[in-house]
């Protein structure tokens, strides 16, 4: 019955004042890859995981998203450790994008803080999921009123916003629900609007078009039987009743082979008013299983008769304009709704007593064969069940599809324990078992896959399913095509295998349930290529390998495949090359195997090619390996290449990550943190760690402690091998500089907590990187020990790279040993000290030398050892003056005296200190000046030279200063002490270099004049 007519003309003013303005608005796309515009302006959104969070904000409509809601969103149970740090990132980035004119310190508008999350505050109309789902709201009120041709016109303008699968590409579990349930929508959505057909095309003079359309719909879904339902009744009002009937047989024996099921209530009662041509009360417009598209859309209540009191009677509220009601071919039969419906488990019934005949299938067929199976005219019906379909009864087939076990398998005894432990629990389970291997290409997940399943392949008396899901090539494994393969392995004839992705992944399921079938999922790309491969009853199990850490699947036990360490790859060759030849040169053997770095694709490379050569030394493949340029060329074998596994990770990354993957190797360390990565890229922190996460999940980068990364070493090696490809030299060598600017910032910042009143080391390069924030002295030395071995490997590998990098080594080493002074540690700097002198001379001129020479003068190396420390000093002085550079004369000259005055040679050092003074003030160096002035009062001290000191000192403002000055001079202690204080106060009120000049004077005095004079004056020596 229609409602009022403003009732109508309200909802369809709704519904058109849904349209979005397309004006220069901010429009978003989630029903198809994700997308935005503004205006007809394309945004670019940057990486998927950065799209996923958008589509997080923009599907929860403006309402507050909490960070542990989008990290599990984004992630699900295995969340990268800086989680929060990334999805930080990711929101100011978007801000950036959203807003381009926000000010650096103006409140966002649209992506807002709350809540402890971020909500965006976007239109409803901007977003098209919203106002596909608004069509849909709209077309089931529309119909409950009676107006069925408004609705039909809602639902085709819903169904004309889709653009493909919804939040396509899109990673994290949040974007695969919303996916499915998109799909659910679009579906039910499309049911809705040929039930508006059908009701309406019977009206029209022809439904053909009608018919076409919803025969391929119904083919697309052969096991959902509201749309076998609207086929039948389609074919039914066009007089087509044979061909009806034809589509519920072909159903019946579709979810019979399929299923093990029988068609449900209301089909059954649709075939029996259509065989029968009885009417009465009846069933809806609706009629067969399955939510409306408003109520999965979260609007109440579903669609066609299923709305309001239920007094629609589907298709028959009116009689057909060509026979009268209920009569001939163009009525359509009006079937009463079976009530209450039952459980689907409830159809499965005994047909024993039935009129129906069983075919070669073991099926049994319709019960009036003459009306529904032989009558019709089968070329134009659906396609009949296969002839080569199983009978009932016949035991299924049992694949083994596992490849063969790899007979010389060494090592990983924990990791094999571990796992078949876990897989040969799955029969007593509430769910299948799921195990993920991940790690670096090459490091033998597949190996350890395939020898675990064949070890528990007992276990799995229903089968064994094998598929490699080629993850890193270009063209991954479509899922759909993959269960295509299981499903005939199981016995799923050729035509009986089912078209969509979902009605294959549900017929697979239904076949694997009460089974015991282990599944072997290897090289996987992602958490949706996986997901439809997965069982769904308990009694199965699942074997999946991957390169990437972020397979989010609900209960999956995760495991890390690691490099094999000594022994195990040390056993690994053996097992390969045989024992006797690894007894015969056990000491190189081991040297072949470190050159592999523990990875045992590298392991079986090097072993094969002995194998293949038994005349070749294993001293020769050491020798050739030894070179780092020539390394990755000669792991190579056949068609196996250390290499070329990497490329195939990498051949994954987008163009930014690629570049990030080149720039972190250029470290030189062998563990990075987040401020040495953002240094590399020139960005933030925060930046740069999303950009090492995700390398981290794409397997690239390995996280090593808290805030520590690193490459495997022949990862580094590849790395740097695209850098020198791809990148410049200038852009190379200028990420580097703004490495060792982040290093040296650090390094000075640790000496200046450590010595705060000692002077930095002169003519140091001031870095532009504010370094690692260190808190206190006591985390200044804990940094230096941690980071020891570090530093020393990064200015070894900056003196590889004499000269490019020669200066920054040399800084970083001057810096290092001021801030190792009077440690054990200092001494192991010597050797590179040595090799900076070295490569100096070879390459960086006279100035250059000078600063390297100082090293080995001013900071000494051992307090035993002054002779040499002085003829280090005196050998930079040489290249000095005649560098031309008076600056770096002046420098030397003070270096050398400061070593001679500790010595005890002020006289040697005299000259020595009033020439840099000079050349200093000339070049108006007044910390300079100060400093050698400083030296100069206590040479003229020792040397009992009081007149020069006063001059030195020049008049006072203060009298404190100046009598602590006569003090000193005359060598009255008492006296000197208490003008030390003053030369305090002094320097607080008055001239402050004078000051702090007596103040340094009297207690050098004091504490020059013997041990005795000291403990005199209670001064410590």
């Amino acid at each position: 019955m229609l409602g009022d007519a403003d009732d109508v003309d309200e909802l369809k003013g709704r519904a058109e004042a849904s349209s979005p303005d397309r004006g220069d608005r901010l429009r978003f796309q989630v029903l198809g890859p994700v997308r935005a515009w503004r205006g007809d302006r394309p945004l670019n959104l940057g990486p998927a995981q950065q799209r996923a969070l958008l589509a997080v904000l923009l599907l929860h409509g403006g309402r507050p998203v909490s960070l542990p809601q989008l990290v599990d969103a984004l992630w699900g149970e295995r969340p990268p450790p800086r989680a929060v740090g990334t999805l930080r990132t990711y929101v100011s980035r978007l801000r950036g994008l959203l807003e381009p004119d926000r000010q650096p310190r103006e409140p966002a508008r649209l992506l807002v803080s709350s809540s402890g999350g971020y909500a965006l505050r976007v239109a409803g109309e901007a977003l098209d999921a919203a106002a596909f789902e608004e069509r849909l709201v709209t077309a089931r009120r529309l119909r409950g009123v009676g107006d069925t041709a408004g609705a039909c016109a809602q639902l085709r303008d819903a169904l004309a916003l889709p653009e493909g699968m919804a939040l396509a590409g899109l990673p994290g579990p949040y974007a695969q629900r919303q996916r499915d349930r998109f799909t659910e929508l679009c579906v039910t959505a499309q049911e809705e609007l040929f039930d508006c057909v059908v009701e309406l095309g019977r009206y029209a003079d022809s439904m053909a078009d009608s018919i076409a359309g919803l025969r391929a719909f119904a083919a697309e879904h052969p096991l959902r039987e509201r749309a076998q339902a609207l086929l039948m009744r389609a074919l039914h009002s066009e007089g087509r009743r044979a061909e009806a009937l034809a589509v519920y047989a072909a159903t019946r024996r579709t979810l019979v082979v399929e299923l093990g099921t029988e068609p449900g209530n209301e089909l059954r009662a649709l075939y029996e008013a259509l065989r029968k041509g009885t009417g009465g009360k009846g069933v809806g417009a609706g009629a067969g299983p399955g939510p409306a598209a408003g109520e999965a859309a979260g609007a109440g209540s579903g669609f066609g008769s299923g709305a309001g009191s239920g007094s629609r009677s589907g298709l028959s509220g009116k009689p057909s304009p060509r026979s009268g009601p209920g009569s001939g071919p163009g009525s359509v039969p009006v079937v009463e709704r079976p009530r209450p419906a039952r459980d689907r488990s409830d159809d499965h019934r005994d047909r024993k007593g039935s009129r129906g005949h069983r075919d070669r299938t073991g099926i049994q067929d319709c019960p009036d064969p003459h009306d529904c199976c032989d009558s019709h005219d089968r070329r134009t019906g659906p396609p009949r069940p296969p002839r080569d379909a199983l009978p009932l009864g016949t035991p299924p087939p049992v694949p083994a599809q596992l490849p063969p076990d790899i007979a010389d398998f060494a090592g990983r005894a924990e990791a094999v324990a571990h796992l078949a432990s876990a897989l040969r629990g799955a029969a007593g389970g509430r769910a299948p078992v799921v195990a993920t291997l991940s790690g670096l290409g090459g490091v033998g997940k597949t190996a350890l896959a395939v020898h675990v399943a064949h070890a528990v392949r007992d276990r799995f008396p229903d089968g064994q399913l094998y598929a490699d899901l080629r993850g890193t090539d270009l063209a991954p494994a479509d899922s759909s095509a993959v269960l295509t393969h299981f499903l005939r392995a199981l016995g799923v004839p050729k035509s009986a295998v089912p078209d969509g992705l979902e009605q294959k992944a549900a017929l697979y399921r239904s076949l694997l349930a009460g089974r015991g079938v282990l599944v072997v999922l290897d090289n996987a790309r992602d958490s949706a290529q996986v997901r439809p491969l997965l069982p769904g009853a308990p009694g199965c199990a699942v074997l999946i390998t991957s390169r990437v850490r972020t397979l989010a699947l609900p209960g999956a036990r995760c495991v890390d495949v690691e490099v094999m360490d000594d022994a195990e790859a040390l056993g690994l060759f053996g097992a390969i090359v045989g024992a006797k030849r690894v007894a015969a040169e056990p000491e190189v053997a081991r040297e072949l195997v470190a050159t592999c770095g523990g990875l045992p694709l590298a392991v079986r490379i090097v072993a094969a090619r002995l194998v293949s050569r038994p005349g070749r030394s294993m001293a020769d493949l050491v020798a050739r390996l030894s070179d780092e340029r020539r390394r990755l060329d000669e792991l190579r074998v056949g068609d196996l290449g250390v290499e070329a596994t990497f490329r195939d990770g990498y051949a994954a990354l987008g163009p930014d990550l690629a570049h990030a993957f080149r720039a972190f190797a250029l470290c030189g360390m062998p563990t990075f943190c987040r401020g040495a990565a953002a240094a590399l890229l020139d960005t933030t922190d925060d930046e740069a760690e999303a950009a090492v996460e995700m390398l981290v999940d794409a397997g690239l980068v390995e996280l090593h402690g808290d805030d520590r990364y690193r490459y495997h070493e022949l990862v580094g090696l590849f790395a740097r091998r695209l850098g020198e490809a791809h990148d410049s030299p200038g852009e190379r060598e200028a990420a580097q500089h703004r490495f060792f600017d982040y290093v040296l910032a650090t390094v000075l910042m640790a000496g200046r907590l450590i010595r705060p009143q000692r002077a930095l080391p002169d003519l140091l390069r001031r870095p532009d990187s504010p370094g690692r924030a260190l808190a206190d002295a006591d985390a200044a030395h804990e940094w230096l020990g941690i980071a020891h071995t570090r530093l020393y490997a990064a200015v070894e590998r900056a003196l590889d790279a004499a000269p490019r990098l020669l200066g920054a080594a040399v800084d970083l080493l001057t810096a290092w040993s001021h801030a190792l002074s009077g440690t054990a540690r200092h001494r192991d700097l010597e050797p590179l000290v040595r090799r900076a002198v070295d490569s100096a001379r070879r390459y960086g001129g006279d100035a250059a030398t000078t600063r390297a020479l100082r090293l080995l003068g001013a900071p000494r190396h051992g307090a035993d050892s002054p002779g040499r420390t002085e003829c280090a000093a005196g050998r930079g002085l040489r290249p000095a003056t005649s560098s031309g550079d008076p600056l770096t004369s002046a420098e030397a000259a003070h270096e050398l005296a400061v070593v001679l005055v500790e010595m005890g040679r002020q006289r040697a050092a005299l000259p020595l200190l009033e020439a840099a003074r000079d050349v200093f003030a000339a070049l108006g160096r007044g910390a300079e000046v100060n400093g050698v002035l400083d030296r100069l009062t206590h040479t003229y001290v020792a040397l009992d030279r009081s007149g020069e000191a006063d001059a030195e000192a020049g008049p006072d403002p203060d009298a404190e200063v100046a009598v602590t000055k006569a003090a000193v001079v005359k060598g009255a202690v008492g006296e000197a002490l208490r003008g030390t204080e003053a030369g305090g106060r002094g320097h607080a009120r008055a001239s402050p270099a004078p000051g702090r000049r007596c103040a340094a004077a009297g207690r050098t005095f004091v504490t020059g004049g013997g041990p005795a004079v000291a403990a005199a004056a209670g001064v410590p020596p």
